[in-house]
């Protein structure tokens, strides 16, 4: 997943199930990335690596601007929600899917499993240090949909 298909352009390598291929060619067409893989040369040993995950090396991240985070940073946080009474913790953030208009992001709560829509009207705030992602409550409860058992 990214913003900027032709970042690959820059990359030396990727990761797929935790091992690395280094790039030989990379060619961008529209929203597709067309990768080829030092050592994979013939289609049967590229069928292998269908709906894998490619994934980069951290250090090969694009830098961030100011209020922006990695999805893979924000799993695993504590979703706070603040409001005019002041803050609660919501829960931890179990996962985040990517479905085009806006990420879903699902939290672990004591009342059971939560999913709300990432929308800007949250105004979230990442904290990397201290891993806690705190939106607007009054919002928050707006969107939040919880699972019934």
């Amino acid at each position: 997943m990214t913003n900027d298909p032709s970042r690959f352009y820059v990359l030396k390598a990727v990761y797929i199930d935790n091992a690395m291929y280094k790039l030989s060619a990379v060619r961008v067409s529209g929203g597709d990335v067309y990768l080829k893989l030092a050592g994979i040369d013939d289609r049967n040993a590229a069928e292998t690596l269908r709906n894998k995950y490619v994934q980069i090396d951290r250090a090969a991240a694009v830098a961030l601007d100011e209020g922006e985070f990695f999805i893979d940073d924000v799993v695993g946080a504590t979703l706070v929600a603040k409001n005019a009474d002041g803050s609660q913790s919501i829960g931890i953030v179990k996962s985040v899917q990517s479905f085009g208009a806006a990420d879903v992001f699902t939290v672990t709560t004591e009342r059971g499993e939560m999913t709300f829509a990432f929308i800007k009207a949250l105004a979230a705030e990442y904290d990397d240090s201290k891993r806690v992602l705190t939106v607007d409550g009054d919002k928050l409860k707006e969107v939040a949909v919880y699972d019934e058992d």
